[in-house]
């Protein structure tokens, strides 16, 4: 299966992965559409590990595990990770109702963009209970949701059909794809997974039938898979490592079909499999590779309707899934739930304006990002906002203003450099849209003299020679 998901480039199948491996952070209880510090905070330890994650097949760690110790009884408590009480045995790797708080706590801080106060109750996490990988795990989540934020990967719309985010993916070789990472970044947050990954392993050996063991051995696999894909745009691990998380939770519902918090990576799972082109579905029915959008998307509504614990990550997956299938209303009452109940982040409320400007009621949406640009908590994100503003714009056909909008972006001084790029490549083909041909010019050339990202410098080539067309606006 991952050959075929590999070739299929800018398709349905691609936008599939793309909600998968980016939404994969939402799968295991960590943050979402939020950032957080990259550094974590200071004072906190990065222990150092084994190094790099080893290449194996998607059962493997799971076969590792289990031969590595014997299975043992665990203690008689109440309750499971997902939130559904039982009167059954549990293990050591259930989080206990002091821990699942400190938990609540700190994902809530991250959704309303408090990063500091989210990596103390991580931190509180790890040194109650440092034998478990959640801790390790949720430290690791904050530095990766923080270098999205600070790259602006934070946002739905780069991860739409036929978005340029996998621009070459459909071309790359798995020994040479992917961007380059701040080093600190890269390294501080493969330290903390590969600690979260020894004791996900270590709880597997005690018991390999304990399912919250194995859902934290499936999360470490799905956080890995969408920092792949969404940080390192490293498709070929993504998906790799996407299948053994997919594994592990197939093993957890077969074991407790109670478990909701598991049905966020089958459901998704699901949907990329039932999204497949016609052809790319076909091969992968062979193999045994079958999904189904409709119950894909029910499983995620399902873990709404019980009120498990990631029904927010549920509500975040549900509004990517939706704005592709174009349901946009869906999409936007999911948004307007999250937004009131996590008011402080300027991030819902721009996904929020994104979809009331795909509704066409544009003038909601510049409302909305008026406000943001007014909004002193969100000054650290106008670039991001002025961005989306003129994709807003443009989407509206007002090109003058999305142009100026675009270059308002790019001169942000404290703007992220790819934004930068791509925001200088919009404003030309702005320009060429309203027949500045000269300003449009200038702004291809100054695209051409900054580093590629995605397919900016072959847009900037094409743009030099021969003016840009809005597709739509050359059907009218």
């Amino acid at each position: 299966m991952l050959r075929i998901l590999s070739r299929v480039g800018n398709s349905k199948a691609a936008l599939a992965a793309a909600l998968f491996f980016l939404g994969v952070l939402n799968l295991f209880a960590n943050a979402r559409e939020v950032g957080a510090d990259p550094c974590v905070r200071p004072g906190v330890v990065l222990r150092s590990t084994t190094g790099a994650d080893t290449r194996i097949c998607p059962d493997a760690d799971l076969q590792t595990a289990a031969s590595s110790g014997q299975s043992q009884s665990a203690p008689t408590v109440n309750g499971h990770v997902g939130g559904v009480t039982t009167g059954g045995p549990v293990s050591a790797a259930v989080l206990p109702p002091e821990i699942m708080e400190l938990r609540r706590e700190g994902h809530e801080a991250l959704y309303n963009l408090d990063s500091v106060t989210a990596v103390a109750k991580f931190e509180e996490i790890q040194r109650r209970m440092p034998n478990h990988p959640a801790g390790d795990l949720y430290l690791a989540s904050a530095i990766w949701l923080g270098h999205l934020n600070q790259t602006r990967r934070l946002q739905t719309g780069l991860y739409s059909s036929g978005s340029r985010f996998y621009s070459g993916a459909d071309k790359s070789k798995e020994d040479s794809e992917g961007d380059a990472i701040d080093a600190n970044v890269d390294r501080a947050f493969r330290e903390w997974m590969a600690q979260a990954k020894t004791k996900a392993m270590a709880l597997v050996a005690k018991n390999k039938n304990d399912p919250d063991a194995l859902y934290f051995l499936g999360a470490y696999y799905g956080v890995m898979a969408g920092y792949e894909a969404s940080a390192a745009r490293k498709f070929f691990s993504a998906m790799r490592n996407g299948s053994r998380c997919v594994d592990a939770h197939e093993k957890v519902v077969k074991l407790k079909p109670d478990y909701y918090d598991a049905y966020l990576s089958l459901g998704v799972y699901d949907y990329i499999a039932g999204s497949l082109p016609f052809g790319y579905k076909f091969m992968a029915t062979m193999i045994g590779v079958r999904g189904n959008k409709k119950r894909g998307i029910a499983r995620l509504q399902t873990i709404i309707e019980k009120n498990a614990v990631t029904a927010d990550d549920a509500r975040v997956l549900l509004v990517a899934i939706f704005r592709n299938e174009k349901r946009y209303d869906d999409a936007l009452s999911l948004l307007e739930q999250l937004s009131s109940k996590y008011p402080k982040s300027y991030l819902l409320k721009l996904e929020i304006a994104s979809t009331l400007g795909a509704l066409n009621r544009s003038g909601e949406a510049y409302a909305i990002f008026e406000g943001l640009l007014k909004d002193p908590v969100a000054a650290s994100a106008h670039d991001l906002i002025q961005y989306q503003y003129a994709e807003a714009l443009m989407r509206g056909k007002e090109y003058k203003r999305a142009a100026a909008a675009f270059v308002a972006a790019s001169q942000n001084r404290e703007a992220d450099a790819n934004l930068v790029t791509v925001s200088r490549l919009r404003a030309a083909q702005m320009y060429d849209l309203v027949g500045e041909r000269q300003e449009a010019l200038a702004h291809y050339k100054a695209v051409l003299d900054r580093p590629n990202v995605y397919d900016t410098r072959q847009q900037a080539e094409r743009g030099l020679n021969k003016p840009f067309i809005d597709k739509e606006k050359k059907g009218e």
